[in-house]
């Protein structure tokens, strides 16, 4: 076969000329690329474990702020800040010191959202009961009174 031979052959010459650059290039981009896969990583992880820390706390909230160049959420209980995430030496009233605290994050309450998926399952749910699967199927989805034969069909004869 040709073909197969042909691109086999190309492959290899390729291969050979510049497989020796690309071993270099990856080897060499590597580091900074898992770098900065690790800082993003780092920050998303934060953040995540700054708003469970939030919703564990009485009226929690998390804000971000920046020391530097780094991200560091600070964890509230009401107005009183607690704890940072990730971990900081640096003194949280420092971090805040120019701040504007009004655009702290609030976690989303856990069983509100369950309860909201599933309005028919819990006593609080208010509405009108769902009927049962029975009754859905019995009831016609579509009403025509005026229609009595379907379209695309020929009527039948008159006698």
């Amino acid at each position: 076969m040709p073909g197969k031979t042909r691109a086999l052959v190309s492959a290899l010459r390729f291969g050979a000329k510049y497989g020796p650059m690309a071993y270099e290039a990856a080897k060499h981009s590597r580091r900074p690329a898992q770098a900065v896969t690790h800082g993003s990583l780092t920050r998303m992880g934060a953040r995540r474990q700054a708003l469970q820390h939030a919703s564990s706390l009485i009226d929690g909230s998390a804000m971000r702020v920046f020391h530097g160049d780094k991200q560091v959420w600070v964890v509230f209980t009401g107005d009183l800040p607690v704890a940072t995430h990730p971990r900081s030496n640096v003194p949280i009233a420092q971090l805040l010191q120019h701040a504007d605290l009004s655009r702290r994050v609030y976690p989303r309450p856990a069983v509100p959202a369950a309860r909201q998926l599933m309005p028919g399952r819990s006593a609080a749910a208010s509405g009108p009961p769902r009927p049962s699967m029975a009754a859905r199927l019995r009831r016609p989805t579509m009403r025509r009174p005026n229609l009595r034969v379907l379209p695309g069909r020929k009527l039948p004869p008159a006698s």
